[in-house]
């Protein structure tokens, strides 16, 4: 059994050319008494007017146990969704302004699977994906909830292809302070998303930076508290 512990923080959005903050993601990370982890991530937007609520629990093995997501754009709601695994199945049922009620279930592949939400938070838990042992680039199976780069659709989604590459290891500075962080690449297939290159720190691969320079976005973290 673990001990129960609780982080918060939050991550800026701004473009990368200009320092311009564009956005901002408020998080709170509770590692539940089974060693399972609960993330969940307020992400507000001023440039592409989005709201988006993400609740996601990953398992001990980093498997994606269950998520809940909510998406608005300026003043519609846009659709929201409850997916769940159990054994080797994916259930998901989404409700969207434009395609109702859907369900889905859809068979996993042996490896972890990770659901892509679009809170830049959560994004870094694919990580947990990588087989360190092997190295290079590898491949792995997820549930994208959005056909867009900027996630302003969904979140009924399907089953695509991420590229992970574990860079190294190296230290990273930002305004929540200096850490220790593990440096990799991701790359989506499916929505043609440029690489972005991620800096995560700790056990619970909490992110510290990300960039994504052909869309001029980066992202850095400016608090992060762990509560007693």
């Amino acid at each position: 059994m673990s001990e129960l512990k609780y982080q918060h923080g939050r991550l800026l959005y701004r473009r990368k050319s200009t320092g311009e903050e564009r956005g901002r993601e408020d998080w709170w990370l509770t590692r539940n008494r089974d060693g399972s982890a609960t993330l969940r991530s307020l992400v507000i937007t001023e440039d592409s007017r989005v709201v988006r609520d993400v609740n996601y629990t990953r398992a001990v093995d980093g498997r994606l146990s269950e998520a809940f997501l909510r998406l608005q754009v300026g003043e519609h709601w846009v659709g929201s969704g409850h997916f769940r695994t159990q054994a080797d199945t994916l259930h998901v049922s989404a409700y969207g302004q434009d395609f109702g009620h859907v369900t889905q279930s859809i068979a996993l592949p042996t490896e972890p699977i990770f659901l892509a939400t679009y809170s830049v938070m959560q994004t870094a838990w694919v990580i947990f994906a990588y087989d360190r042992s092997r190295g290079g680039e590898q491949l792995r199976r997820i549930y994208n909830t959005s056909t867009r780069r900027d996630g302003r659709d969904g979140p009924l989604g399907r089953l695509e292809t991420c590229r992970i590459r574990l860079l190294g290891e190296e230290e990273v500075e930002v305004p929540a302070g200096r850490f220790k962080t593990t440096h990799f690449q991701l790359e989506l297939d499916g929505v043609r998303m440029p690489a972005a290159h991620f800096w995560v720190a700790g056990q619970d691969r909490v992110l510290l930076r990300c960039d994504w320079p052909e869309l001029d976005h980066e992202y850095v973290l400016t608090a992060w508290k762990t509560e007693t």
